[in-house]
Formats: structure tokens, C-alpha cells, sequence
């Protein structure tokens, strides 16, 4: 496979993939999983390594489809193939329902890139007067080609990943070349303002494919109680089609960390990590901004503390005793924080005694904010998440 220049120049963005740790072969080469029997609490890894069939693929996509035997309740996770390797591991959590699961394994020749079709329209509105708002009524293809340059951006929490003008054909049609990043990324097009246009995307890992390699092994995770073993040799995989015996046939997405979570494990300093502290969550919630005030929101969210206004003057105590206040880990006077409910990403709450300030009998609040994340402020109305790979350890429930 020819390798697109761009390739080499702006990826691998891929923080959190790893080779699994010693593991077992399970009963088929090149798949390496470290075990078939698990519990809440255990990490599942496992490891592809194409070299064993002659499919060193410099760039290629494992996909990883898991049924529930029980329920049919499906999780689809996707991996980079690069340089025929690809591996992950799944915490399991304390919620995943106990029984046997079927690890559908299918490696496939495909990789993340773009493409699609950019269209200068006519569209025309109506007032809807239920909802208040514009609806869609027309939308008319205008003829000619896209005579003006489109630049086009992707970026994710960890930056930019792409940045260059759009080389679109003259029958609209646009590629993106191949991208590594994980969970999701923002894509936005910016164009020239005068017209309208209409973006059509697609990427190969979203549509049907024919796995040049594919393998089903049962994990089961046990539990209190089980009702004994589950039949596994009923159980028949078919990529092209839903499971036979679903119940549900909703998509359900393994987790990764929350926005709160990143945030902390990339902004909180080691001695605020107090495993006593409470953390109030502002980026995956809006409860702060229904609020709309810091101190009224804490007194709300925390037992025992409370704010006392005189004017324009604040106090806070902790059962009697004075807080402590810190704003992105430097300590403040409460009443010279200035600091808005929409610009606040995480506080947390360290009850007394604690061993970040020996001035705080009463305990410490430690307020952190935003730090203008631009996966968080789409610049142009023709933006779009798209999704990459299945990133480092994730948490599977």
C-alpha cells in the first residue's frame, strides 16, 4: 500500500496504545489474549500480530465486535493496524453484567481516512411556528464548480491533527488522507461566506466490510451467581448482519474517562489527588451554570460548609472553622476570586484535616478552570465529530 506523504508528517497522535503486558496465546495464531476468565476489576489485554499470516500491514484496522451470549447486548470498538500490530486492554467494571461474551476479532483492510463530496447550495426556510424556528423546506444543487478555497481543520484534546486547503475536484469530491487519533475529533470546514454548501462524508471503518482475518473467542466474566455454562456452540457471528438473538439492537459504546476525568489527570497536581476530596464535576454537567453561583453551588453540593456575605464581603467555615480557598492550585483570599461559573472545569473539596494547607482547620476548596480547550469551541458552522480508534486502557461496563 502506497503511504500518502501527509501520513508521516502529521501522525501518530496516539497517546495510550501499548503492547499488552505477558499474556497467553489463545488457541489461534496471531491473537494473544491474557486469559478466557475474568472478574470485575481484572483488565482483559490482547495483541494482533499479523506477521504470523504474511499480513504485515503497514496501515490496516482490527475491529473488536462483543456480544453478550445472555441479553445480545453488542459493543463495537475499532484499533490501528500499524506495521501488522494491534493491541488494547478493557478494564472490566464493577456493572458489567457477569456471563459469557463472545470477542469477535476481524482484522480488515481499511483505514481511518476521509472522504466525501462538497455541495454549493440554494437552500430555503420556513418559520415553523411550533418550535420558533427556521425549518428546511428546499435545498437546490447550483450549478458550476467549487470556485473558492476550502481550508479544512481536525483536531482533538490533543491538538491539531490536520490543518491544510481542500483539494476538491470539480464534481465537488473531496479526501482527507489517513489519520491516527483516538475516541473523537472535530472536523471543520471553513469556506467562503458568500455561498452554502453541504458536506457529505465518509469513511471506509463506518461502512461494510470482508475481514481478511477474523476470530471469535468466548470470555466469560463470572459472577455471585451464575446459572451454569452457556451454551457457546449455538452462537453464530455474522459481520454483515445484527445479532440473532438480540434483544436490543442499540449500539452501546465502551466508555473511556469522562471530560472530568481527563481533566484531572492532566491539570491536578499530585498533592491535590487526596482520595478524601470530593470532586465536583462543571465539564460533563451543567449544574454550576443553572446555579449560576460558585459558592451557592458548593454549599449545595457539600455537607457542613457554608458561606457567610456581608456586603461585599465572603467567608466560608467548615462546622465553625475557616476554609481555605486555591485557584488553579495557588492559594487566594476568597474574597479576590473573580472567577465566572462558565469558566470553572472541576472543584474539589478536601474536608479537614487534610495536608495541602496547615493554615486550613476548616478545610481547602480548590477551584480549577478551563484551560480553552479548542475541541470545545467549533470556529464555523460546518463542523463535525468524527469518530477514530478505540484509545488506551477504557473501561468496559
Amino acid at each position: 500500500m502506497d503511504l500518502p506523504t501527509n501520513f508521516f508528517r502529521l501522525l501518530l497522535i496516539m497517546t495510550g496504545w501499548f503492547l499488552a503486558p505477558a499474556v497467553q496465546a489463545s488457541d489461534s495464531i496471531p491473537l494473544f489474549m491474557s486469559g478466557r476468565n475474568f472478574k470485575a476489576g481484572d483488565t482483559v489485554y490482547f495483541s494482533w500480530k499479523g506477521q504470523s499470516i504474511d499480513k504485515n500491514h503497514p496501515m490496516a484496522t482490527l475491529h473488536l465486535w462483543i456480544d453478550n451470549l445472555e441479553n445480545g447486548r453488542r459493543w463495537k470498538l475499532r484499533y490501528p493496524i500499524l506495521n501488522g500490530i494491534a493491541d488494547g486492554a478493557l478494564a472490566i467494571g464493577k456493572d458489567l453484567e457477569p456471563g459469557t461474551y463472545a470477542f469477535n476479532f476481524m482484522g480488515a483492510d481499511h483505514f481511518l481516512e476521509i472522504s466525501g463530496k462538497v455541495r454549493k447550495v440554494k437552500v430555503k426556510t420556513a418559520l415553523n411556528y411550533e418550535t420558533k424556528k427556521n425549518d428546511t423546506i428546499t435545498i437546490t444543487d447550483l450549478p458550476g464548480p467549487i470556485k473558492y478555497k476550502i481550508e479544512v481543520a481536525m483536531l482533538n484534546r490533543q491538538g491539531l491533527l490536520y490543518d491544510e486547503n481542500l483539494n476538491v475536484e470539480d464534481n465537488g469530491s473531496f479526501r482527507i488522507p489517513p489519520i491516527v487519533f483516538g475516541d473523537t475529533a472535530t472536523l471543520v470546514f471553513n469556506t467562503d461566506k458568500r455561498e452554502t454548501y453541504l458536506f457529505e462524508m465518509r469513511t471506509p471503518l463506518d461502512t461494510s466490510f470482508v475481514p481478511f482475518y477474523s476470530k471469535t473467542v468466548f470470555v466469560t466474566v463470572q459472577g455471585d451467581q451464575q446459572d451454569g455454562r452457556t451454551d457457546t456452540a449455538a452462537y453464530r457471528f455474522d459481520v454483515s448482519g445484527a445479532y440473532q438473538k438480540s434483544i436490543t439492537l442499540q449500539e452501546v459504546v465502551v466508555t473511556g474517562p469522562s471530560k472530568a476525568q481527563q481533566f484531572e489527570k492532566e491539570h491536578v497536581s499530585p498533592l491535590f489527588q487526596d482520595i478524601n476530596s470530593k470532586t465536583l464535576n462543571c465539564l460533563d454537567n451543567d449544574q454550576l451554570l443553572r446555579t449560576n453561583s460558585i459558592w451557592i453551588y458548593i454549599q449545595s453540593q457539600v455537607a457542613g460548609i457554608a458561606f457567610k456575605m456581608n456586603g461585599l464581603n465572603k467567608s466560608a467555615f467548615w462546622r465553625g472553622s475557616p476554609v481555605s480557598f486555591f485557584v488553579d492550585e495557588i492559594q487566594m483570599d476568597i474574597n479576590s476570586i473573580t472567577t465566572q461559573p462558565m469558566d470553572v472545569a472541576l472543584i474539589k473539596v478536601y474536608p479537614p484535616p487534610n495536608g495541602i494547607s496547615g493554615r486550613a482547620p476548616g478545610g481547602v476548596v480548590a477551584i480549577y478552570t478551563k484551560r480553552g480547550d479548542p475541541y470545545d469551541a467549533p470556529p464555523s458552522p460546518y463542523t463535525y465529530t468524527v469518530k477514530g480508534y478505540t484509545q488506551g486502557e477504557i473501561l468496559w461496563q
